[in-house]
């Protein structure tokens, strides 16, 4: 599972079965320098603990890369209008299934994923990009001007100068074409120095 990427130790916590769960509970902390977790984030029943224990394995300046659908494109935004529903969960899920079973049944927006790693010690650094859709690039320059027009009203209200810098940040994460047109968030963690995972 893990390997040396020139001279790097790696984690690749991409496998299903519960074998990310029971590997991150057997690591010692501060080990890694990279860790992957690819489409797998959206299955767990407790995304905090994931992204908690993620960062309890890295070195400091140690990079993670977590990957998940994109409920937050234009066009999962104009899906969910009308149905209810976003990306990675367009219809109900059968009743049958629980959340022990693993389905996709947690696709959070990438404002919650920054949120929780932020408190877990990780920082969002940067998106990559996957996938667009012909729809969402035909929706998102019509939308764009909306969207970052409300969200820049949701961001600059803190009163809080390090807030201030937070949103900021996060606001240019929100509005960035990445998030508006691709579908699945890419995205590239840091972990921060330091016991106190709240500052900057």
């Amino acid at each position: 599972m893990s390997e040396w990427v020139r001279g790097a130790i790696a984690l690749d916590l991409s496998a299903d079965d519960g074998l990310s769960s029971r590997l991150l509970a057997e690591l010692r902390p501060a080990r890694f320098d990279l860790v992957m977790m690819l489409e797998v984030i959206e299955h767990l029943a407790d995304i905090p603990h994931a992204l908690g224990e993620i960062a309890r394995v890295m070195r400091p300046g140690a990079a993670a890369i977590v990957t998940t659908p994109n409920r937050l494109n234009v066009s999962s935004r104009m899906h969910y209008l009308l149905s209810g529903y976003y990306k990675g969960r367009r219809a109900p899920l059968a009743y049958r299934y629980r959340v022990a079973d693993g389905r996709n049944w947690h696709v959070m927006g990438l404002n919650d994923l920054h949120w929780i790693a932020w408190g877990a010690g990780l920082r969002m650094e940067a998106l990559g990009r996957s996938r667009r859709k012909l729809r969402s690039r035909i929706f998102a320059p019509i939308l764009w001007p909306l969207i970052a027009g409300f969200s820049w009203m949701l961001y600059g209200r803190a009163k809080e100068p390090a807030q201030r810098r937070i949103n900021r940040e996060l606001l240019g994460f929100m509005t960035s074409a990445s998030l508006l047109m691709d579908e699945n968030i890419i995205m590239r963690f840091r972990k921060v120095d330091g016991s106190d995972s709240r500052q900057d």
